[in-house]
């Protein structure tokens, strides 16, 4: 069994008289624990013995949640108490170290030495600004020493009646008992031009002189627009009519006479692909019925099948059809055959 006694090192020795402190006039004094904050901290940085403690200001600043000046201000208290000493160095942070005076018995002087801690800047000028003007007050003009109905506590307002509580007289000019002499603008003369005899301008120009707006054309109605009960108005049908040269193709264009497959054979783009014409591919299956835009089979007659490895060649219906041996499109071949059968040229058998 040891028989030695534990001893606390001079800095936890000191980091415990100081929190005896606070907790013997924090509530008299509540400054004091902030001071003893920043004095803490300083301690978490010295040796055992309570020495070589070299934080800066900002470090400290930083860990106690305050500004730089409010670190300079504790450690000026902790100094003036005796449980703190500083000695600066040169070009570089001060160097503290714990007072071992906390250690003796008795209090220490908190109330003599707070005042630098609380005694700021800010309070320092509020309190010159409030003593400034405190001297230069003077007593107020308005109010007059003197007994009367009128006065509370020894004093009375200045009253506008200055010779007394007199009556005002008959005179109704006079106010307060001043008599004062009628306005010369009281009297107020007739107009020399006499009523307005002019017409009335309400709801109307007067000026006659002015030609009238007229209206401007308005723009065409555009297809699909809103009429007047808002209902989508359908776009005109093209006027379609017989082309002039082959009598069979149809014209929609009104600058145009002829029918898109007679241009084209004109123009010498009879075996050339259009622009728009059905794309269909070499490797696909013949396509029965024809292509893009082809009627349907029609009852009683057999559909010319297309071969899609044949060139697009351009019917005079303007039309695209891919056969070989024929002239014209399927649909036209179709049309011609059932113009045969209906007037008995060629027999249903």
């Amino acid at each position: 069994m040891s028989t030695t006694e534990n001893k606390q090192a001079p800095r936890t020795a000191w980091i415990n008289a100081m929190r005896s402190e606070v907790l013997r006039v924090g509530k008299a004094i509540p400054e004091v624990a902030r001071v003893v904050h920043v004095g803490i901290w300083i301690a978490t940085y010295a040796d055992s013995d309570g020495s070589n403690a070299f934080p800066g200001r900002d470090t400290l600043s930083v860990l106690a949640g305050c500004s730089q000046e409010t670190v300079t201000r504790a450690v000026r208290v902790l100094m003036g108490v005796g449980a703190l000493e500083r000695r600066r160095r040169p070009n570089t942070s001060t160097l503290y170290q714990l007072s071992p005076a906390v250690l003796l018995p008795g209090a220490l002087p908190w109330e003599e030495h707070i005042h630098h801690y609380t005694d700021t800047r800010q309070r320092k000028a509020h309190a010159k600004k409030k003593a400034e003007q405190a001297a230069t007050r003077t007593a107020s003009m308005d109010a007059i020493q003197g007994e009367g109905p009128d006065s509370v506590r020894g004093r009375r307002p200045d009253s506008v009646h200055g010779g007394g509580s007199e009556s005002n007289g008959e005179n109704p000019d006079s106010v307060h008992g001043r008599p004062r002499a009628a306005s010369t603008d009281a009297v107020r003369t007739a107009s020399t031009a006499g009523v307005y005899k002019g017409p009335s301008t309400s709801g109307r120009d007067p000026r006659r002189d002015k030609e009238r707006a007229e209206h401007p054309e308005q723009p065409p109605q555009r297809a699909a627009a809103r009429g007047e009960d808002d209902s989508p108005q359908q776009p005109a049908e093209p006027a379609v009519r017989p082309c002039s040269t082959c009598e069979t193709g149809q014209v929609v264009r009104p600058e145009r006479d002829r029918c898109g497959g007679c241009l084209a054979v004109e123009s010498g783009r009879k075996t050339r692909r259009r622009r728009h014409g059905p794309v269909q591919g070499a490797f696909l299956l013949p396509l029965a019925g024809g292509g893009q835009g082809a009627g349907q089979r029609r009852s009683g007659v057999s559909w010319p099948r297309e071969d899609p490895a044949e060139a697009p060649r351009t019917c005079g219906c303007g039309r695209e059809y891919r056969l070989r041996t024929a002239d014209r499109c399927p649909a036209c071949l179709v049309a011609a055959e059932e113009e045969r059968r209906a007037l008995g040229v060629v027999s249903d058998g």
